[in-house]
């Protein structure tokens, strides 16, 4: 698909817009969502301590008035038991019936003021019989609230001189002391509430609405004072259930008071925030409706705040109150908690609102964008479509032709001040420069094609110099093979055989610096040179001598070749060769033995220097052997990872081929070359020669 300009204007325009705007929105988003999130625990976390300060103070303040009521109890016990201890004393001139009958009207009369007493002898039997303290000496195994046994404390020998307070729970459907209803719920004498509002005998609330003891057992608070001089224990009891049920009132009011500061708080529209008990039960409860069902408070909420004090979750409560956030507390002493909750999406509201206002906004600036790019786009797309005309006509325009240059600048809007007239003034010097380019391109490929005709009947020339690869002199017991391969249309690498006046076979092979042109005039005078040094019947070493010294003293470029020239005599095998500077022969055998180099230098560089001695060197080439002449094009070419050929290969193909022809050894080591370098380019002349001394 081809968009338009105009089209890719308002792409740009749309995705910059975009790129600009929906960031800011999705952090902005995910920023206030988060700090709404956290203010909303912040506030959760104000209102559920506020909680549980106000109930901590007013459950303190309860524990307070209840641990007096327990001393001012215990201080009255301890000084009705003295009080009977003195009159006991006073009247223990009477006889024992009277004693006995006078201290029994005594301790009945105490029992209009709530204290039941008896006194009971060594073996734990009550002088009176007052009945309220029967169970006493009926059960002396029962124990008090810290463990202790009846038994141990109307022990004379273990009571302290001051007396020991005991706690004990009186049995299920033993009457009260003053007639009031029994532990067990059973009624008083009229089966009615107590006269201060406290609870009904039954369970039932009492007048101000708190609930009844409902068959529980009434803790009954007990003083033993020994009496040493008497052989008895003067024991004082009183019931602490006014207690219990000014506790049981004070809870009461507690929850009263929680439910009006409930009433201050706000807590959003959907929020709500409760007061449940341990049981399960709701206590008092302030905001949505729905909460006062207990069941939506998740139970790991609670679990978690009984285990840790504190608890925060996110749970779904279905089709009732959606998702929420719960925080609740534990108030260990009353077994209460102070749930607090809100719905996930009411604490996003205000976010998901700004979200919008701003997505609003990027809708509006989106539009003005747009209708701005209309009216951009509708001035440049006239003149680009003119421009755009005239890039068309170019492909058919005759940039030869002489009024080509003015032909590019007609209807191009070039007066414009806008980058639209800078291009079309860039468009009008672009054709004038190609005009001028064209013609110049046209003079420049005339002489490129004259001189490639140069270069071509240069190539020819030299390889005309140079015999044919298989132009090798026919002799009994002698075969020889030559390749050639420049890097470029004409190179330096030479090679020669022919035979000397002696009838011996003359090979030569050599490889002049530099490429191109100059190698190729510096590498035929090297071949004419040697060629008539061989014919002079010169040794080796000798001609390669004067070819050194003719050609060392006119060379005002500084060339040189590296030379080998040798003569074969294939009847003895003797070779004489002088080698100056070049790679040195390899020679390899019919047997399985590795191919060998002929060793020795004849002297440097040929023509790089004057008055150079060159030495003919000698070696002995054994029937069925082949000798491989080469040039460095061969072991430095090089592949696409910047790796040589190197001698090791160049002496395993050949060890490869040691049984072929001449001319198969060569064609074996160029395709080896050749797979070598891969898409690499040749980076030198390759240049070979090889000769065999045929077994007869």
């Amino acid at each position: 698909m081809t968009f338009s300009l105009r089209s890719k204007l308002f792409i740009l325009v749309l995705a910059s817009i975009a790129l600009a705007v929906v960031p800011v929105i999705s952090f902005t988003y995910s920023d206030l969502r988060e700090s709404n999130a956290e203010l909303e625990r912040e506030a959760f976390g104000n209102v559920i301590v506020l909680m549980e300060d106000n109930i901590g103070s007013r459950y303190l303040g309860h524990l307070t008035n209840k641990v007096m009521d327990v001393l001012l109890r215990k201080d009255q016990l301890r000084r009705y038991s003295q009080l009977a201890r003195s009159a006991w004393q006073d009247v223990s001139a009477l006889p024992g019936d009277a004693r006995q009958r006078f201290i029994a009207n005594w301790i009945e009369r105490l029992g209009s003021f709530g204290v039941h007493m008896d006194i009971f002898d060594a073996h734990g039997a009550p002088r009176t019989g007052t009945p309220q303290l029967a169970l006493l000496s009926a059960r002396p195994d029962m124990t008090d609230f810290k463990g202790r046994p009846v038994g141990s404390l109307l022990a004379l020998a273990q009571l302290s001189p001051e007396g020991e307070f005991a706690v004990f729970d009186t049995l299920p459907g033993s009457p009260g002391p003053d007639g009031s209803p029994g532990p067990d719920g059973s009624p008083g004498p009229d089966g009615s509430p107590g006269p201060d509002g406290s609870p009904g005998p039954d369970g039932s609330p009492g007048p101000d609405g708190t609930p009844g003891p409902g068959g529980a057992s009434e803790p009954l608070l007990v003083y033993f004072l020994p009496m040493p001089e008497a052989d008895s224990v003067v024991v004082s009891a009183m019931l602490l259930s006014d207690i219990e049920r000014q506790a049981l009132y004070n809870e009461q009011q507690i929850i009263r008071s929680t439910q009006e500061k409930f009433q201050t708080l706000s807590l959003g529209k959907s929020g709500f925030i409760a007061l449940v008990s341990g049981k399960g039960q709701l206590l008092a409860h302030h905001g949505n409706p729905k909460g006062r069902e207990v069941a939506l408070i998740p139970p790991r909420a609670l679990a978690e705040a009984r285990e840790k004090g504190r608890a925060e979750t996110i749970a779904d409560t279905g089709p009732a109150f959606g998702v929420a956030i719960f925080r609740a507390a534990y108030f260990k002493a009353l077994d209460w908690y102070v749930v607090s909750a809100a719905p996930q999406a009411e604490i996003e509201a205000p976010t998901n609102a700004l979200v919008r206002k701003l997505a609003f906004i990027a809708l509006a600036a989106v539009l003005v964008s747009v209708a701005g790019t209309l009216l951009l786009t509708a001035r440049l797309i006239a003149p680009l479509r003119a421009l755009t005309g005239r890039a068309h006509a170019l492909a058919e325009t005759d940039f030869s032709a002489p009024d080509a240059e003015a032909l590019t600048a007609n209807g191009l809007p070039t007066s414009r001040s806008d980058e639209v007239g800078q291009l079309a003034r860039a468009f009008t010097q672009m054709g004038r420069a190609l005009a001028r380019n064209v013609r110049a391109l046209m003079d420049t490929t005339a002489v490129k094609e004259r001189m490639q005709g140069e270069l071509n009947a240069a190539r020819d020339i030299q390889m005309g110099i140079l015999p044919a690869p298989d132009a090798a002199p026919k002799q009994a017991g002698y075969a020889a093979s030559a390749l050639l391969e420049p890097a470029k249309e004409v190179g330096g690498d030479l090679y020669d055989f022919f035979i000397a006046p002696d009838g011996r076979q003359v090979v030569v092979i050599g490889d002049v610096s530099g490429k191109g042109v100059p190698a190729a005039l510096f590498m035929s005078m090297a071949v004419t040179l040697c060629r008539y040094a061989v014919a002079s019947g010169l040794a080796p070493g000798a001609a390669m001598t004067r070819i050194n010294a003719q050609l060392a003293a006119n060379n005002p470029g500084c060339m040189f070749v590296t030379l080998l020239i040798g003569l074969f005599d294939p009847a003895t095998g003797t070779l004489e060769f002088a080698n100056g500077g070049h790679c040195p022969p390899c020679v390899t055998g019919p047997d399985a033995e590795a191919p060998r180099e002929l060793p020795g230098i004849s002297g440097p560089l040929v023509g790089a220097m004057e008055d150079v001695e060159y030495e003919t060197l000698h070696a002995v080439i054994t029937p069925g052997e082949r000798c491989l002449l080469y040039t460095d094009g061969v072991t430095e070419a090089m592949n696409e990872k910047l790796e040589l050929f190197d001698l090791p290969r160049l002496m395993d193909v050949l060890h490869a081929h040691r049984g072929d022809t001449p001319a198969g050894i060569l064609r074996a080591l160029h395709e080896a070359t050749v797979a070598f370098r891969g898409t690499a380019e040749q980076s030198d002349d390759i240049t070979m020669l090889c000769f065999t001394r045929e077994t007869a």
